[in-house]
């Protein structure tokens, strides 16, 4: 890696909390795909090298896709093999195990990437007995093993703190037995929790559907995901440092998964039940870990949530410390809150309306209204918050095109309330605040990616075409709005990690011809056999097989198909009737 020796010692030197072990039985290196500051800002690759160090005889050290402002390309790399670790500066071939983290379906083509490079064979049935044991965990594994599943000998699914203990234990124990690789897989393959991709032979139509597997004597048909217990464990980031995107800060999960139940979220139906840590133990993690830190970043899938928020907040500002959080729940923003946030020094305020009309907040169960989002728009006016940053998502399932109209016309009202004042009587206080010129709302627009173990699994993407012509709806119907930056998603990035989302072993096959090979992508799936519509633009059956349910996810499927029905005749109901839509209900907590 161009720079590595320089750089390397740049970051070691600037960072507090990293382990340094001289003895040791096992050695693993931990791969984030992506770069160094993306991350050292997951809370979950943080903890996975916290929980190994913790481990006797153990020492884990860390390697990334890119380092800070190293220009490196893997793609481009040619036969140049040299991925190192951080810590040692050695190659992660010597390594005992790597181990990827993978947050996001897109960094798939840097861990095929990053192996190619270090010179190890691509898919686990190439690998000797010699070469390192590779796995990979996170919640992109989680939701869909199958992807990736041709290039990886174990898969851990589910929370990481329930799974590393035992898959660590039984590996040191099958090494001490010297025994053959297979032996030990399946020995791993016991632990539940953890898929051996080469004990499970899937078999594909030619549609690319999956028509029957067989599973090796022994083998569990069905893989359980882990869950943790947050009662009996801490989250919180080891290693602080002012190169990563929460700079010197120290990171606490708040609560893990969601109850809210939206139909397009990944979180909040993977991470079921949802947990929250209790306030005593964020706190006591703060005082204990926070050092020479005085920002705290409250991690979570919904922090609002948290029924003792405010109290945890007001503890964290009395102490001192800068506070950090993710985005809000519209209807649990309030001003005493807001007020303690930017006392401790939140700049912007981030809210996730998703949509912009009473139909499609309906359809994906979010039971918010315009109503609670222009109150929260004028809370953060009144509060004088720099930046509200807002979340949409348009080619949703059973989205017209009046609710791309319904965004825009929502996003022109939080305008009016939040750029300019208020009113005259509010005038001097807001110029006081700063000017209206020095507001700034943020619009983020992502397409749709339908995800795994939700009910909008079985649902479509729209095609490019429509995409862009929705984008570029909005893109002009705010472009003259002051104070309005728009933060575009890339389309062709949203199909591919769709693709990759939903993907199965053939569309793995696909990304092994297109690093291994050099082939475009389209090139790569055709070689594949891999039907690129069928995948994502074409809606699939509700009694079909799915290559996930190898996955016991905790939640039956036919909970899931009734959601996603019940959303389609929300939408059926308002297309006949607008005005049927206020009868048309839904829980305000979505359970299985």
């Amino acid at each position: 890696m161009r720079n590595f020796p320089t750089l390397r010692k740049k970051l070691l030197s600037s960072e507090r909390g990293a382990v340094r072990k001289k003895f040791f039985s096992l050695r693993v290196a931990l791969g984030f795909p992506n770069s160094y500051e993306v991350g050292m800002s997951n809370l979950g690759f943080q903890t996975i090298y916290r929980l190994l160090n913790q481990m006797e005889g153990v020492v884990c050290e860390r390697f990334f896709a890119k380092l800070l402002d190293d220009r490196f390309n893997p793609a481009k790399s040619g036969t140049h093999r040299d991925v190192k670790t951080l810590e040692s500066g050695i190659n992660i071939r010597n390594f005992d195990i790597i181990a990827f983290s993978i947050s996001f379906e897109l960094d798939y083509l840097n861990v095929l990437k990053l192996l190619k490079i270090s010179g190890i064979p691509l898919k686990s049935s190439q690998r000797s007995a010699g070469e390192p044991l590779i796995i990979a965990g996170g919640v992109a594994i989680t939701l869909n093993p199958e992807t990736m599943a041709p290039f990886f000998d174990c898969l851990l699914i589910g929370e990481a703190e329930e799974t590393l203990p035992d898959f660590i234990q039984t590996y040191l124990q099958s090494a001490k037995q010297r025994i053959s690789k297979e032996e030990r897989l399946f020995n791993l393959s016991k632990i539940k929790g953890v898929y051996v991709p080469q004990f499970y032979d899937i078999i594909y139509d030619q549609d690319g559907k999956i028509k029957n597997k067989e599973i090796r004597k022994g083998i569990p048909e069905l893989i359980e995901r882990r869950k943790a217990d947050v009662s009996k464990t801490e989250t919180f980031s080891l290693i602080s440092s002012p190169h990563i995107h929460f700079k010197n800060s120290l990171l606490v999960e708040v609560g893990r998964g969601c109850a809210r139940g939206c139909l397009f979220c990944a979180a909040g139906y993977i991470y079921r039940p949802p947990r929250f840590y209790d306030k005593d133990s964020i706190l006591r993690q703060v005082e204990e870990h926070i050092g020479e830190n005085r920002h705290v970043g409250l991690v979570g899938s919904l922090i609002s949530d948290h029924p003792d928020l405010g109290q945890i907040c007001l503890n964290l500002h009395q102490k001192g410390f800068e506070i950090g959080v993710s985005s809000f729940r519209v209807d649990k923003i309030s001003s005493n809150l807001i007020e303690i946030l930017i006392k401790s020094g939140l700049r912007t305020l981030t809210i996730a309306p998703e949509v912009g009309s009473e139909k499609m907040w309906k359809v994906i169960n979010k039971n918010i209204s315009q109503k609670d989002i222009l109150k929260s728009a004028k809370i953060a006016a009144e509060a004088f918050i720099d930046n509200l940053k807002l979340y949409f998502m348009i080619g949703l399932p059973f989205e017209e095109k009046e609710d791309i109209e319904g965004i825009i016309d929502l996003i022109h009202q939080i305008h009016k309330i939040y750029i300019k004042p208020l009113s005259s009587t509010h005038t001097d206080n807001f110029t006081k605040g700063g000017s209206s010129h020095k507001r700034t709302i943020i619009l983020s627009i992502n397409p749709f990616v339908p995800k795994p173990h939700t009910p909008f699994q079985w649902s479509t993407m729209n095609s490019e075409k429509e995409l862009k012509a929705k984008m570029k709806r909005i893109e002009t119907k705010v472009k003259n709005l002051k104070g309005v930056h728009l933060e575009k998603k890339s389309i062709r990035q949203a199909i591919l990690q769709g693709i990759l989302s939903v993907g199965n072993q053939k569309v793995g096959e696909g990304l092994f011809y297109h690093i291994q090979e050099n082939l475009t992508l389209p090139q790569a799936w055709r070689k594949a056999g891999v039907d690129v519509d069928s995948i994502i633009f074409k809606e699939k059956n509700l009694s079909s097989p799915l290559p996930w349910d190898i996955v016991d996810s905790g939640i039956d499927k036919s909970f899931l198909i009734k959601e996603f029905e019940k959303a389609k005749e929300i939408a059926n109901a308002y297309t006949k009737n607008p005005n049927s839509l206020s009868l048309c209900q839904t829980d305000k907590e979505t359970k299985p």
